[in-house]
């Protein structure tokens, strides 16, 4: 079995997607691209991932508009502003705030400055609104995480129609919502698919740089701090075995030493400022019910949910959970480098072990593992053309109609 598809050249100028002749007979390795779909495949990617955007934001103006999602407050544009959005918002405008002993203030610092920076960075432009920078952003980086996510299917399957259909499968994922709402996650999957990628190629240093920038995102990072150091703990082995020189493998240790940076940085800032070590944890526990129990909330939660009486919210969470965690284990069963596997893993668990507080976040906390969407898109392939278009409407319709319903009619956070 060959390790991960990697060979011995860690050069950070290493030509994308170039593996030995023989990788290709490895278990884990990562076939050869061909060279005629890579002008076209981004914008594929792009147009596939804009237009079930626009379809989902029409879904959700006509919900808006009748029956029981009809608000007289409601509107498309308080739904893509709210929620966490108020918060991103505030850091943007205000940047951080904090007064000992007032719980109220110290919550902003749950949020990482990563995204309200990257809304900061178009504001200024005349007639752009702090509103309007967000929802640019989201939008912006979904086109990104869209491209960048198409690019990592190539490499893995050489297959167009698969890595589109993994683009398509991913914008359709039960929290998919948040991917036009004033959130972090269509900024975190963009630098995260983008890490994968750069790890791919051995783009060490690039790799390292993008994951350090998703540490100032989301705290999911540290499944891309995982990805990092499987991926040099095999190339170092490697080294050690041939007894490469130094100018061979420098880069992958650096990459392992940058990419925490982004992550570690905003918690030592977060514990100057409250004067705890553990300062951002104590907010995501006091300010908002965040712990980590090992799961015990989210398995109490499902029993609860099939043994009692479920509510139609629960059990559509409940749902949700379950395929993304049969999906996870489906996803081990790819022909992929063991790194990515570790970056699948780590998101589900993280997602799954976190407290039963917000439960009906977590499909949203599942949505940066992307390459959930391998296997589906690999069974889905073979079907025609007209009927994959159909059935990912269907999917946008009921994505969309699945948050609606979390935050106006059960009154959840999704």
């Amino acid at each position: 079995m060959s390790t991960s598809g990697l060979t011995s050249d860690t050069d950070d100028i290493a030509e994308p997607g170039r593996l030995p002749a023989d990788s290709a007979r490895g278990r884990w390795s990562i076939p050869s691209i061909p060279q005629a779909p890579r002008v076209s495949l981004p914008a594929a990617a792009i147009g596939v991932y804009a237009g079930i955007r626009v379809l989902g934001l029409m879904m959700a103006a006509f919900l808006l508009r009748h029956g029981a999602f009809r608000h007289p407050n409601g509107s498309l544009d308080h739904l893509i502003i709210g929620g966490d959005g108020g918060f991103y918002r505030l850091v943007a405008a205000h940047g951080y705030q904090y007064i000992p002993s007032q719980l109220a203030h110290a919550s902003v610092l749950s949020f990482f400055p990563g995204y309200p920076a990257a809304i900061d960075s178009l504001a200024w432009l005349p007639g752009v609104s702090i509103a309007l920078a967000g929802f640019a952003v989201t939008i912006l980086a979904g086109l990104a995480a869209a491209w960048g996510l198409a690019t990592l299917g190539m490499k893995l399957t050489a297959d167009p129609r698969i890595s589109l259909l993994m683009v398509a499968l991913w914008a359709v994922a039960p929290g998919s919502i948040a991917l036009f709402r004033v959130y972090a996650e269509a900024l975190f999957c963009a630098l995260a698919v983008w890490a994968l990628v750069a790890l791919v190629d051995r783009r060490w240093l690039t790799a390292g740089a993008l994951v350090s920038l998703a540490g100032t995102v989301r705290s999911a990072a540290l499944a891309l701090i995982a990805a990092v150091a499987v991926a040099v703990i095999i190339v170092l082995i490697q080294a050690a075995r041939t007894r490469q020189p130094v100018a061979r493998w420098w880069r992958p240790i650096a990459a392992l030493l940058l990419a925490p940076l982004g992550l570690l940085g905003y918690w030592a800032y977060v514990a100057a400022v409250t004067h705890r070590l553990d300062g951002w944890f104590w907010i995501e526990r006091h300010a908002f019910g965040m712990t980590f129990d090992w799961g015990v909330g989210t398995v109490r939660f499902i029993r609860t949910t099939f043994l009692n009486q479920p509510s139609p919210e629960g059990l559509l969470v409940v749902l949700a959970i379950l395929a993304a965690v049969g999906l996870t284990i489906w996803s081990l069963t790819e022909r992929s480098p063991v790194y990515l596997h570790a970056y699948t893993v780590v998101i589900a668990f993280m997602a799954f072990t976190s407290s039963v507080g917000w439960v009906s976040s977590k499909p949203r906390f599942f949505l940066p593992a992307v390459l959930l969407a391998l296997p589906l898109a690999r069974l889905l392939a073979p079907l025609r053309t007209s009927v994959l278009v159909s059935l990912i409407a269907v999917l946008t319709a009921a994505s969309t109609w699945f948050g609606m319903y979390l935050i106006i009619i059960a009154k959840w956070a999704p």
